[in-house]
């Protein structure tokens, strides 16, 4: 039971009144305490130092308050004076480093409590040597720290704490973590320059000033606008991703989860759900196209895909923005010519979009919206342009309205073979050579600045130097359209190099197979050089893997044509191609891991025979036993690539090695895979529809960014 006090502890030891305790004094600032903002204690703290405001401090009995100075940046690691520990660190540490800090975390807590929590009220508890001994073990941390941060982007977003992990995303004080203006700006002007040109989802203008009314807002001590905010977010979410990804591909993935976890938390605290807005989706489509959506917060990610796009669109009516209801009311009421442009340009990005990898189905039907197509004008002239120019003349929206015209070509594939594939029948050749016509007539309509020929080329060498975008969207331009044609001829590719009947589909395939990789390697190695590199653009590098494994394909079933061997290096290039790739960009190694995964599923290592004198080859059965005498995690995998192991079974001839995997230190290469499959002893067994199973399966694959 609790015990009740005694009088003496009650009254004192005279009987006197008990002695009150001293209330503790506040540690957060005025201004922080009113606003019930999260204070970080420094002088002036993070959110006075936004604000302009005068930071003040209590210190006790006597009212007196200390103020800190203003500064226009918000403070850092390096001009806080002192901070409380850093728990999380955005770098990887080696034991030794862990230990040290282990060390010193009980004088960190010291130093911790006595400065933020007491601040100077009471003298140093700390000895001096040991002071001495943490000081310098901060600057150690700092110094460190600030060796790895990249040029042209403020260490205060690399070196933050993590908070997706620990903050509610619908209470976070978002001001708080607005970067400076200048660098928001810069990572904008960065993010218009290299990567907007694959999608163009804003209007540069428009977002700039949208950029400068946050900050106004925060000037002047009012609530942001959530919409905008949210679209800040993400493009700096992506424009530090792309920035940092040569340098750093841990920090860059660090960086943009953070970053995109405040769009998220912008957007649920704006009600965006309920209360769609056209900068929340736009924010929302900048996530999902241009960052992978394995890495997203778990809080956000429902925001950053397809559907909820398509739903969020359809709430704020873009499917019906010319609509006779819509247009009597912009004719009644007036309208922002720049704003309806936007509400087409976002709708018909979402209605192409998913016309790309899927197979066999798609989201927008036609008759279901009524929207026109964009106009062919650059940004500055949509409010004076009447009627759009012509596809021949280079515009911004040029690129968009190919897009959108190779994806009515793909819509129109899809229905005319839907019925045959759910049916479980095979398309007529006849139907194939009449979608083929189709797509070479869209494939003509491209404007000449778009084409690969040498007198385009030299024509417009001038405009790409003025206009890199256009040299850019060129190549993925010609991508899109030759993979295209290799989807379409794949039910016939193979049949095509044994049936004349079917032998346009087998040279066609070949030739767009070709081009792309052609198209890659000149991406690579001629002006203007893509910046970021063509690598970490995942649809690029999707297109030459299908592109390699087609070669490949017909290397494996026409194995002893003339030409094997110089086909055999001609796949190994295009395999040297992913593997560059892949050393250098995490995007092209997440994906190639998994087509590699798919492509290892299907393919069967066997032995081919030599001579006509030459022992009977062993049954299949045979490797499958000896395969399957080995656990699943001991077989090579994309995602593992571990090194290889021979291993020898008693019914297997010496000179038929089967590749295993065992855990130790040196990956097996890329090229190493493919040319055990180019093997002289063996090749692919793939039967239709095996091998056109593999094909879907590859151009279904998950995407690093959907």
């Amino acid at each position: 039971m609790k015990r009740k006090p005694s009088a003496e502890t009650q009254f004192g030891s005279a009987g006197s009144p008990p002695k009150k305790q001293p209330r503790q004094d506040p540690v957060s600032c005025e201004s922080c305490r009113r606003k019930k903002s999260k204070c970080d204690r420094g002088y002036p703290c993070g959110n006075c130092a936004m604000r302009k405001l005068e930071c003040l401090y209590s210190t006790g009995g006597s009212g007196v308050m200390k103020s800190g100075s203003h500064t226009e940046e918000r403070p850092t690691l390096d001009n806080i004076r002192l901070e409380p520990p850093l728990t999380v660190q955005r770098s990887i540490r080696i034991d030794s480093e862990t230990q040290q800090s282990n060390r010193n975390e009980p004088l960190l807590t010291a130093d911790w409590l006595e400065t933020i929590v007491m601040g100077h009220r009471v003298p140093s508890a700390i000895p001096a040597p040991l002071r001495a001994e943490l000081s310098q073990n901060q600057q150690s941390e700092h110094s460190s720290l600030r060796q790895n941060t990249v040029p042209g982007v403020q260490s205060a977003m690399i070196r933050r704490d993590p908070i997706a992990a620990r903050e509610n995303p619908a209470t976070v004080h978002l001001p708080s973590y607005l970067p400076p203006k200048a660098e928001a700006l810069s990572l904008f002007r960065y993010y218009c320059n290299y990567l907007d040109f694959q999608y163009h989802l804003i209007i540069q203008s428009q977002v700039e000033r949208q950029i400068e009314t946050i900050y106004e807002q925060v000037a002047c001590n009012e609530s942001i606008n959530f919409g905008y905010a949210a679209l800040l977010f993400s493009i700096v979410a992506s424009a530090i991703y792309y920035k940092l990804l040569m340098e750093s591909s841990e920090y860059a993935d660090l960086c943009s989860q953070e970053t995109t976890f405040l769009a998220g938390a912008a957007l649920i605290q704006g009600n965006y759900i309920a209360y769609p807005t056209i900068e929340g989706l736009q924010a929302t489509m900048i996530i999902g196209h241009y960052l992978s959506n394995m890495n997203l917060p778990p809080s956000v990610s429902s925001f950053c895909v397809h559907r909820s796009f398509m739903s969020q669109a359809t709430s704020m009516r873009l499917h019906l923005v010319d609509s006779s209801r819509s247009v009597d009311e912009r004719a009644a009421n007036g309208s922002d010519k720049t704003n309806v442009e936007l509400r087409r340009r976002l709708w018909w990005d979402l209605a192409t979009y998913d016309c790309g990898p899927q197979e066999g189905t798609y989201t927008v039907q036609p008759q279901h919206m009524k929207v026109r197509e964009p106009l062919n004008v650059d940004d500055k002239d949509i409010e004076h342009a009447e009627a759009g120019l012509p596809l021949s003349s280079p515009t911004d929206m040029s690129y968009s309205l190919c897009r959108m015209r190779l994806a009515v070509v793909c819509r129109h594939i899809v229905d005319e073979t839907a019925g045959y594939h759910l049916n479980g029948q095979e398309v007529p050749y006849e139907k194939i050579l009449e979608l083929d016509r189709e797509l070479h007539k869209a494939c003509a309509g491209i404007p000449s600045f778009f084409r690969f020929d040498q007198i385009s080329r030299r024509e417009f060498a001038t405009l790409y130097r003025e206009r890199p975008t256009l040299a850019w969207q060129r190549s993925i331009v010609q991508q899109g359209y030759h993979s295209r044609l290799c989807r379409l001829h794949r039910h016939y590719f193979v049949r095509g190099s044994k049936d004349p009947r079917y032998s346009y589909s087998h040279v066609i395939s070949l030739q767009s197979a070709r081009k792309i990789l052609e198209v890659k390697r000149m991406m690579d190695e001629q002006e203007p050089v893509f910046t970021p590199h063509s690598s970490m653009i995942w649809s690029v590098m999707h297109h030459v893997f299908m592109a390699a494994v087609i070669l490949l394909i017909d290397v494996c079933f026409n194995w002893d044509d003339i030409l094997a061997e110089k086909r055999k290096e001609e796949v190994l290039d295009a395999c040297r191609m992913l593997s560059r790739a892949q050393q250098s960009s995490p995007i092209a190694r997440e994906g190639i891991s998994a087509m590699m995964d798919i492509l290892r599923k299907h393919c069967k290592q066997e032995k081919r025979p030599i001579s006509s004198g030459s022992h009977a080859d062993p049954p299949a059965s045979s490797i499958s036993n000896v395969t399957a005498n080995f656990s699943q995690a001991d077989l090579v995998t994309a995602t593992s690539l571990g090194p290889k192991r021979v291993c020898f079974a008693p019914q297997v001839s010496d000179c038929q090695p089967i590749l295993l995997s065992e855990s130790v230190s040196d990956p097996l290469p890329l090229e190493d895979m493919w040319t055990e499959m180019l093997d002289g002893t063996a090749y692919t067994e793939l039967e239709t529809p095996d091998w056109t199973d593999l094909l879907t399966e590859l151009t279904n694959v998950t995407m690093p960014c959907e």
